[in-house]
């Protein structure tokens, strides 16, 4: 009797990361440090993001884009224009989780375009993938004002290139230390699963 292979069966694939599930919220803006700009149903601040070297000295600036309720009451999106390490939040609140998905520069272009798109063409979707669904349809029903997209370009073109001054750069630890303190999970991988 011939002998007979025995075939095995492969492994199966490992499925696509579809994003980062922290079980936490992000670190809030700084409201005082933000440009605000009111877009019907929604309101966006922009902020200009200094972030640490890691030892205390200003590193990586970085704009970031959040997405609040007309209110300011919940931020729902966030477009972190990172060069480093580009991304975007869901923000879940009634979970008080968000999701993040890392963007590919490589594959999209420069974020900052990819996200004034995302706002002007497909925030409904975002605000709907955020839990907020009768936040987009409000956005669709009453409509967008996407001048705003227009408005924060101007202010990022118009942004003083400077770096903060220690007493901000001290600021910004403090609001940091004081979040991670109340939430000591945040930017680690305790708290977070793979979608």
């Amino acid at each position: 009797m011939p002998e007979t292979d025995t075939i095995q069966e492969p492994q199966p694939a490992t499925p696509a990361i579809r994003g980062t599930l922290h079980k936490f919220l992000p670190l809030p803006v700084m409201p005082q440090h933000a440009k605000w700009f009111e877009a019907g149903p929604v309101t966006m601040a922009l902020e200009l993001r200094v972030l640490d070297d890691g030892q205390g000295r200003p590193g990586e600036r970085s704009i970031s884009i959040h997405v609040f309720d007309a209110a300011r009451t919940r931020e729902c999106v966030r477009f972190d224009c990172f060069d480093r390490f580009p991304h975007y939040h869901y923000i879940l609140n009634k979970a008080q989780n968000n999701i993040v998905w890392g963007y590919d520069t490589d594959a999209n272009g420069p974020m900052l375009d990819w996200s004034f798109d995302a706002i002007r063409n497909r925030l409904p979707a975002f605000l709907r993938r955020a839990g907020e669904d009768q936040l987009a349809d409000e956005v669709e029903r009453e409509g967008l004002d996407t001048s705003v997209v227009d408005r924060i370009r101007r202010a990022i073109d118009d942004w003083e290139p400077s770096l903060p001054s220690e007493d901000a750069m001290a600021e910004a630890m403090d609001w940091y230390r004081q979040w991670k303190k109340a939430h000591p999970q945040f930017n680690t991988a305790a708290g977070q699963e793979f979608l």
